[in-house]
């Protein structure tokens, strides 16, 4: 069964209007004697008006005479659920004031539409597919690229409950109630329920995992809002909708639900309440990548000054050891007597090595210039040796007022990496250790 045909002397007719679409009266065709000189516009084969009743549908369709050959039209319109839903998106479109046909073509035949409704100023065009048949999903993603290539809206309607490209194309599904009522959509339609988080400025309801790495700080509400299938409603008003454009195809764009990058028809409303949750999860995302830009800086701050503290305490010991034999040397060309070092650097001593002559102490080997002023009093009565005016100037900055510093400079190979396992001194104290002793670790 077919809609639309071709006749000879009044050109294409619709069988399902009383004036046939051409000011005719469809009682002039029906069994009229001669036949009325009616013809497929596919296959050019002879057809036939014929009237019967369908549960409530009074229906009027075009048959092909017996032994029609192969036809594309016959069999596009096979099937009474396809003839039905065609004729209700017809029947519900011109209700909503558009003008509605069967089986319109494009010019060059890429594409055919089951109703093409049109708007009364001619703007908008939107092909209302009845597709009850299977399809890959692939086909249907095409015939839907040509249709909006053309500048043609479309919304595929299928009522299988298996549709595998509900989510890949402008689509939704129907279901005729056994009750004999209004065929209602049940799938494809959405709405936005809007979820936010009292205080918007600082987010409660986010998952450890979305605040980013080690982010210990308000976060901004992104928004907990969902799509969520629209109760089941009646078609016609949803085939108003459309042709009132209150009602859009619209891909989803709310994250972390499963759902985004679907397809689905919805309202204003509904985009501007996603719409507000995109901006805001966008605005959290920004925050989030600030605040880690910020803490990642301070990680490597703090790493490049630990990296600088071990180069230091890398440097001392290394200034501690090479001095030990001049100051050694020094201390008995002074004193007439050789004195003792003690093995390793002391926190009494301001992480210097302390230098005993006759069993008291008489020196300190390179001692930490910044823990001077603690033990200035105590300290004030030792030498204090450096092995550069440079560190001269430091310790006898924090020194005792008049307090006697002196210089052995000596040849220093350049400092490995700390990162690289250091040789031990003079005493066995790597510089792990010795970091562990300047911070008291070693006590604990």
């Amino acid at each position: 069964m077919v809609f639309v045909g071709v006749h000879g002397e009044w050109g294409r007719i619709d069988a399902t209007q009383a004036d046939l679409g051409c000011g005719r009266a469809r009682e002039s065709i029906y069994k009229a004697t001669p036949p009325a000189p009616l013809t497929c516009y596919e296959c050019a084969w002879r057809l036939h008006l014929v009237h019967k009743t369908h549960g409530a549908y009074d229906l009027w369709f075009l048959r092909h005479a017996g032994n029609a050959p192969h036809c594309e039209a016959r069999l596009a319109g096979e099937g009474m659920a396809h003839h039905l839903l065609k004729l209700d998106l017809a029947h519900h479109a011109r209700a909503a004031g558009w003008s509605a046909e069967y089986e319109v073509a494009a010019p060059d035949g890429s594409w055919r539409a089951d109703v093409m409704a049109t708007s009364p100023d001619g703007s908008r065009r939107v092909a209302l597919e009845a597709q009850m048949a299977a399809i890959p999903i692939t086909d249907i993603e095409a015939r839907t690229d040509r249709y909006r290539a053309a500048g043609v809206e479309v919304c595929w309607f299928t009522d299988r409950k298996t549709v595998p490209w509900l989510d890949h194309v402008p689509s939704v599904r129907i279901a005729r109630p056994d009750d004999g009522g209004p065929v209602q959509i049940t799938a494809g339609a959405a709405r936005f329920v809007p979820e936010w988080c009292e205080d918007r400025a600082d987010c409660g309801l986010c998952e450890c995992e979305d605040c980013g790495p080690g982010i210990d700080a308000p976060l901004p509400c992104g928004g907990h809002g969902t799509w969520t299938t629209a109760d089941p409603f009646p078609l016609d008003r949803f085939v108003a909708a459309i042709c009132a454009n209150t009602t859009r195809p619209h891909r989803l764009r709310a994250k972390g639900r499963g759902d985004d990058g679907t397809w689905r028809w919805t309202t204003r409303s509904y985009f501007e309440g996603e719409e507000e949750q995109v901006r805001a999860t966008a605005r959290r995302e920004q925050v989030i990548d600030r605040l880690t830009a910020v803490q990642r800086r301070r990680r490597e701050a703090r790493k490049a000054a630990e990296q600088e503290h071990l180069a230091a305490i890398a440097a001392l010991l290394q200034r501690q050891k090479a001095l030990v034999k001049p100051v050694v040397e020094f201390v008995y060309h002074e004193a007439g007597a050789y004195p003792g070092v003690a093995r390793e650097s002391s926190p009494e001593y301001a992480m210097g090595v302390p230098v005993y002559l006759r069993g008291k102490p008489y020196a300190v080997i390179c001692p930490v210039a910044s823990r001077l002023p603690a033990l200035r009093n105590r300290l004030a009565p030792l030498v204090l040796f450096a092995a550069s005016e440079r560190e001269r100037g430091r310790i006898a900055a924090q020194a005792a007022p008049g307090q006697r510093v002196e210089v052995i400079a000596v040849d220093l190979p350049p400092t490995p990496p700390p990162a690289v396992p250091q040789p031990r001194d003079q005493a066995g104290l790597t510089i792990r250790q010795a970091v562990s002793r300047m911070v008291g670790l070693d006590r604990m």
